[in-house]
């Protein structure tokens, strides 16, 4: 049985798209709990997404660029 669904590898990215969207949710949105980016973000790898620009669009709720 798997505890996690995640690489190594694929948690270090992760972890690094999550610092980066604190970063920026502190700037364009500072009423945003980090609980709701972790969970956005965590909603969004766990149907198989990993695009760092589709990641961060999808945690603020904008298309992709």
């Amino acid at each position: 049985m798997t505890l996690c669904p995640y690489s190594s590898d694929e948690l270090h990215d992760i972890h690094c798209v999550l610092e980066d969207l604190i970063a920026e949710a502190t700037l364009l949105s500072p009423n945003m709990d980090v609980d709701d980016i972790i969970e956005r973000l965590f909603d969004l790898t766990d149907h198989g997404e990993r695009d760092p620009n589709k990641l961060r669009a999808g945690v603020f709720g904008r298309a992709a660029q």
